[in-house]
């Protein structure tokens, strides 16, 4: 019977590294990428805290659009209307990425699912990459809405 001995450590890089000493003193060092090492129950945080923020942001585009209409009916100058008609459009286009990242997110989740019941509690690379790829989704939406918003009530300063 084989005997080994099997060290995980975090090295400075913050890779997680695993050292692994057969019983004739041979030394295997393997290394794998921080995000291998997520937790599935952090990305399902991950997942809500997202979908949490996603329906306010889309709940705040409703209730910005109703400050635009008060604007619509308030001024007819060409000028006006056609910022207004630039932030009717942008309000439609943000709601469209909130809902598609929505599904994308749900769709994710049974990737996860999938996963941890195929693959006795971990998680393909793939699904890996995919939890990445939504999180940089997620960030860059964010900064968009925020970037709308501030242009949004730069503009109602300007007319209110």
């Amino acid at each position: 019977m084989l005997l080994m001995q099997i060290t995980a450590r975090l090295d400075s890089s913050h890779t997680s590294c695993m050292l692994i000493v057969s019983p004739l003193g041979h030394q295997t060092t393997i290394t794998m990428a921080m995000h291998t090492l997520y937790h599935v129950s952090r990305m399902t945080s991950e997942h809500s805290d997202w979908l949490r923020a996603l329906t306010f942001y889309k709940e705040e585009l409703d209730l910005l659009k109703g400050r635009l209409a008060e604007v619509s009916m308030k001024y007819t100058r060409t000028e006006v209307k056609a910022e207004v008609e630039h932030f009717q459009n942008q309000f439609v286009i943000q709601r469209n990425n909130i809902d598609e990242l929505s599904h994308d997110l749900h769709e994710h989740e049974k990737h996860l699912s999938r996963d941890v019941q195929e693959m006795a509690q971990h998680l393909a690379n793939h699904t890996l990459a995919e939890h990445d790829s939504l999180r940089d989704r997620y960030f860059a939406l964010e900064r968009r809405i925020n970037e709308l918003r501030h242009d949004y009530n730069r503009f109602l300063a300007r007319y209110m």
